[in-house]
C-alpha cells in the first residue's frame, strides 16, 4: 500500500540527472510514510549526504500543474541561498511519478527553514537576539546541527556557539531552536514562559525561554543535560525514576495556569477517526479488526463524563522526559494545552507498555517501571480521572500502533502494531488490570 511512493528504483532513477555524482542515491531509503484514502500521500527520504549531514528529501503527491507551480514557486524563494545538498535546485518535480520533491531545508509550508539552517547567516541572528544575556560578546562560530524535523510542520535545531569578548560570564554554549508556521508559532511561543513563571516547585526542571525570532518563527530555549527515560529501560533504577515521574506529571497537572487552546474528548476522538482509514490501509489485512477497535474507541471516550479541564502536556511520554542524576528535566512543551490529566498518564503508559512487551520474558524492569510509574499518580489523582484512564489508555495503544507502521524502514512494525492493537483490545475488554 505504499506503491508508487517507496518504489524506490524509480525514485532513485528519476533523481540522478538532479544530483551531483557522489550523492549517495542508492542508500537513500524511506523514512516515514504518510498515506491518504487513495493511497500514499507523503514520504521523506532520507539518506547519508555531503559532509556526513543526513540527506533528506520529501515527496508529496500534486498533480501536474500543481506540481509544476509549486516547484517554481519554491525554487524562486529559494533563489540566491548557499546548498549543500549536492542537488542542482531545492525543488523537483516529477511528472511521470506525480511527486513533488523538495530538498531540505526547502519547504514550502515553513519558509524560514532554509535560513534557520544556514549557520552563517544565523550568526548575527543569534548574536543579536542573546546580546542581552552576553555582555554584547560577538560570536565566534555557529554549528546547526537537525534534531528532528516533521515536514511542513516543525523543525527543532541545535546551535553549537562559541564566543569573543563581552562581560557576561556565562554565554550559552549550545541552545535550541524550534521552527514552527506562522499560526502555531504565534500560538505556542509564550507557553515555555508562562509555564516557568508558574513552576515553582515543579519536580520538572524545564528549558530556560531565551526569546524568540517572529520574522522566522523561531523560538530559542536552554539546553537540557540528560538522557531520555526510555534509554534507562533495563536500568535498575528504572522503576524508581518512573515513579517520581507519576508524581511529577501530577504535580504539572496541578499548576495554576491556564493555556489554550482546549484539548478535550472531541479531539481525541476526532483523531481516532481521521487515522482510521490510513490505519487500514497500512495493514488492509486487519482493516476489519482496525475499524472494529476504532469504534469501540470513538463509543468509550464519548461515554466519559466531562473532566474538569486542567494543564497537561499533550505529548508526554518517556523520549520527552531527560534524566540527568538526580535531575528529571521535561522539554517539547509547544502542545501544552486545557484537557483531561488521563490524556497525558494514557500515553506514557501505552508507551511503557511497548517496552514491556518488548522486553517480554527478558526482564521485568520495563513492567516494574509501568506499574510504579501508574501507583505514583494513581495515589495523588481524583477517582474520575482513575476511571477515565482506561479509555485513553486503549486510545494510545492504538494511536502508537498505527505510528509503528508509518516507518517503512523498522523490521518489527507490524509485529508492534499487532502487539499495541492487542493491547488496546485488552483494555476495552478488561479494563487497566
Amino acid at each position: 500500500m505504499t506503491e508508487p511512493i517507496s518504489d524506490l528504483a524509480r525514485v532513485r532513477a528519476f533523481l540522478r540527472p538532479w544530483c551531483a555524482a557522489g550523492v549517495a542515491l542508492d542508500r537513500l531509503e524511506v523514512s516515514h510514510v504518510t498515506v491518504g484514502p487513495d493511497g500514499p500521500l507523503r514520504a521523506l527520504y532520507e539518506g547519508p549526504g555531503p559532509d556526513g549531514e543526513v540527506l533528506r528529501l520529501v515527496a508529496r503527491r500534486v498533480g501536474t500543474s500543481e506540481g509544476q507551480r509549486l516547484e517554481a514557486e519554491i525554487n524562486e524563494s529559494s533563489s540566491g541561498r548557499r546548498r549543500s545538498s549536492g542537488f542542482v535546485q531545492p525543488a523537483i518535480y516529477a511528472p511521470d511519478l506525480e511527486l513533488l520533491f523538495q530538498v531540505f531545508p526547502a519547504d514550502r509550508r515553513l519558509e524560514a527553514l532554509g535560513r534557520a539552517a544556514d549557520a552563517a547567516a544565523m550568526a548575527p541572528v543569534l548574536e543579536e537576539a542573546l546580546a542581552a544575556r552576553t555582555g554584547g560578546a560577538r560570536l565566534a562560530s555557529v554549528a546547526a546541527r537537525l534534531v528532528r524535523y516533521k515536514p511542513e510542520r516543525k523543525c527543532l535545531f541545535r546551535y553549537e556557539l562559541s564566543w569573543a569578548g563581552g562581560a557576561a560570564p556565562e554565554r550559552p554554549a549550545t541552545i535550541y531552536a524550534k521552527v514552527a508556521r506562522r499560526a502555531k508559532f504565534e500560538r505556542t511561543h509564550d507557553i515555555l514562559r508562562r509555564l516557568r513563571a508558574a513552576a515553582d516547585g515543579l519536580d520538572f526542571e524545564l528549558p530556560e525561554p531565551l526569546g524568540t525570532i517572529p520574522e522566522l518563527c523561531l523560538e530559542l530555549f536552554s539546553h537540557l543535560p540528560g538522557v531520555h527515560l526510555f534509554a534507562l529501560v533495563a536500568d535498575a533504577a528504572f522503576p524508581a525514576l518512573c515513579a517520581r515521574v507519576g508524581a511529577g506529571l501530577h504535580n504539572l497537572h496541578s499548576l495554576p495556569l491556564s493555556l489554550g487552546p482546549h484539548c478535550d474528548v472531541g479531539t481525541q476522538m476526532a483523531r481516532v477517526g481521521e487515522s482510521t482509514p490510513e490505519f487500514a490501509a497500512l495493514l488492509p489485512a486487519e482493516g476489519t479488526r482496525i475499524r472494529a477497535i476504532a469504534r469501540e474507541l470513538r463509543n468509550a471516550l464519548a461515554a466519559l463524563p466531562p473532566p474538569r479541564p486542567q494543564l497537561i502536556h499533550g505529548d508526554f511520554h518517556g523520549d520527552n522526559i531527560l534524566v540527568d542524576g538526580t535531575r528529571i528535566g521535561l522539554v517539547d512543551l509547544e502542545d501544552c494545552a486545557m484537557g483531561d490529566p488521563a490524556d497525558d498518564v494514557g500515553s506514557n503508559w501505552a508507551q511503557l507498555t511497548w517496552h514491556t512487551i518488548k522486553a517480554g520474558a527478558g526482564t521485568p524492569i520495563p513492567n516494574l517501571g509501568r506499574r510504579a510509574f501508574l501507583e505514583a499518580y494513581l495515589a495523588r489523582t481524583d477517582a474520575g480521572t482513575a476511571a477515565r484512564l482506561p479509555a485513553y489508555f486503549a486510545m494510545h495503544c492504538f494511536l502508537y500502533a498505527y505510528q509503528c507502521l508509518r516507518h517503512p524502514q523498522d523490521p518489527a512494525r507490524y509485529e508492534d502494531a499487532d502487539a499495541m492493537l492487542g493491547a488496546a483490545e485488552h483494555v476495552l475488554a478488561k479494563g487497566l488490570g
